[in-house]
């Protein structure tokens, strides 16, 4: 029989497979702005804990001092005379205030105008419509069958006939 031989198991690394961790030398940010604006109360944790005050003692409390009277001299400005401007408008009579206020012909002309033909096309647009599709429809059906293409069948009887005879 043979002898066994020693086994020789070689050490294992167990770092090389593992990515090195980047740690900057300096923090992102240098400047030193001052303390932030907004405190955020989400770090500080909720205590639950009843506050207990206890009651202060009474402190007398002191007069404030009465600041020093201080006389300041009067001063009078000069007021300049001006002379009085009675308003002498005359008020324009009503009936003309009402002619002012209505606007021109050529005005009220383009203004009828136009909603006269916004209204038509939107009362004419249903009829329109059932007037062209048909026309459209049939006009793209022999184009189709120009085109050799066969038209698309109309209603379920159809559809099911065109799947028939396509199974052979």
């Amino acid at each position: 029989m043979e002898e066994i031989r020693e086994i020789d198991v070689p050490e294992v690394n167990v770092l090389v497979g593992l990515p090195q961790v980047y740690m900057p030398a300096a923090p992102p940010v240098t400047l030193q702005l001052g303390v932030p604006v907004i405190d955020l109360p989400a770090f500080d944790p909720l205590d639950f804990e009843p506050e207990v005050v206890a009651p202060a003692p009474a402190v007398p409390r002191a007069k404030p001092p009465k600041p020093p009277e201080v006389k300041l001299p009067r001063i009078t400005l000069p007021q300049p005379e001006q002379p009085v401007v009675e308003a002498v408008e005359e008020e324009p009579a009503l009936i003309q205030q009402v002619i002012e206020a209505l606007p021109s012909i050529p005005q009220t002309t383009t203004v009828a105008a136009s909603s006269v033909i916004g209204v038509t096309a939107g009362l004419c647009t249903p009829f329109l419509l059932k007037l062209v599709r048909p026309i459209i429809k049939k006009a793209a059906q022999k184009l189709q069958k120009a085109l050799g293409r066969q038209p698309v069948p109309k209603g379920v009887s159809a559809r099911r006939a065109l799947q028939r005879s396509l199974r052979g």
